[in-house]
């Protein structure tokens, strides 16, 4: 994905400064959880079936627990294939990429990135208004923006005060939008998910504990539980916590040293169990399939291109997942 072109500073040190500081982010902390109550207490004007007419804020509000919203990620121009195994969330970058949606898709629209390497957004403000008033009325639109791909405080220590902005800004333009951001807490730091909670609306957290160390002896699932609990206990409900599947590899990535290994069947099958465990279907506000196609340097084998053969059926797995079914009956219809 895209990362920020331009450069911000802000002024450092001395106690006023601090004072100030620590003010303005429990303001925004605030006001932001204010405006995530209001947000579930009210239907954006789009709905998944594209009808003119506003959802009622109660429907709208089971629409986005369990009502099957699933995001494949960087679809590469294969929204109908992403489609036909159950996903009706793709991200796209602009109102041209709503408009090539299939008509049973809805956008997240990606904003691009910022706080992750350099200190500052993408896109300015300005560019983010024009993007929210070109897509929230849009019937392909889902009504998430996707704002920030995995900040990092320990970098940047002002990403929280800054995401918040920015969640802020969007629901200024769109009442009724919501933010998504994914969160690592792992190598940059493990207290990502305290200090990015009240920063967005929706949190996505994407542990991938399946590597090329540990393909002996199975993806670290034990890590995989920690991940999720560690997000829990930081405040960060499951009605606002997205999961994030690892169903990519790095084998063919063009990486010298590849780390991420593709998980097998039954190892895909073990962490849906426990993200349905920790993080129910019926509570969560949508999911999501990293990656749908190749994304050089980073993700490669995919799901689209683990269909059997010399690579796992992984996409039967998440085919039956997506319609319903549960983990452990999917292992059993394997047998």
């Amino acid at each position: 994905m895209s990362k920020p072109s331009s450069t911000e500073t802000r002024p450092r040190g001395g106690r006023e400064i601090r004072w100030r500081r620590w003010l303005g982010t429990l303001a925004l902390a605030l006001a932001g959880a204010a405006a995530l109550t209001a947000w579930l207490d009210a239907p954006h004007p789009s709905s998944p079936s594209r009808a003119a007419a506003a959802t009622p804020a109660a429907a709208r509000a089971g629409e986005l627990t369990g009502a099957g919203r699933h995001l494949a990620l960087n679809l590469g121009g294969d929204a109908a294939g992403a489609a036909a195994l159950g996903f009706d969330l793709a991200d796209a970058g602009s109102v041209a990429g709503l408009d090539a949606l299939p008509p049973d898709m809805q956008g997240v629209l990606w904003l691009g990135n910022g706080f992750n390497t350099r200190c500052a957004w993408r896109l300015d403000d300005a560019a983010v208004i024009a993007a929210v008033e070109a897509a929230r009325a849009h019937p392909a639109f889902s009504g998430i923006y996707y704002i920030a791909d995995e900040p990092h405080v320990a970098v940047c220590p002002e990403a929280p005060e800054r995401v918040a902005e920015r969640t802020a800004l969007i629901h200024a333009h769109d009442p009724r939008g919501r933010t998504l951001i994914v969160v690592q807490n792992g190598a940059k730091g493990q207290g990502e998910f305290a200090a990015m909670a009240a920063s967005a609306d929706l949190i996505a957290v994407d542990p991938y504990p399946c590597n090329h160390r540990n393909a002996e002896t199975g993806c670290d699932l034990g890590a995989l539980r920690t991940r999720i609990a560690t997000a829990l206990e930081a405040g960060i409900p499951p009605t606002r916590l997205v999961p994030v599947f690892q169903v990519f590899g790095q084998a063919c990535a063009g990486k010298e040293t590849p780390w991420y290994r593709l998980p097998s069947e039954a190892e895909l099958l073990a962490m849906l169990a426990i993200w349905d465990e920790l993080v129910p279907r019926d509570r969560r506000p949508l999911d999501i399939a990293y990656s749908w196609a190749p994304q050089e340097g980073s993700a490669c084998p995919t799901l689209a291109m683990a269909g059997g053969g010399d690579l796992p059926d992984l996409r039967a797995v998440m085919r039956a997942y997506l319609a319903g079914r549960s983990p452990r009956d999917i292992e059993a219809a394997r047998r």
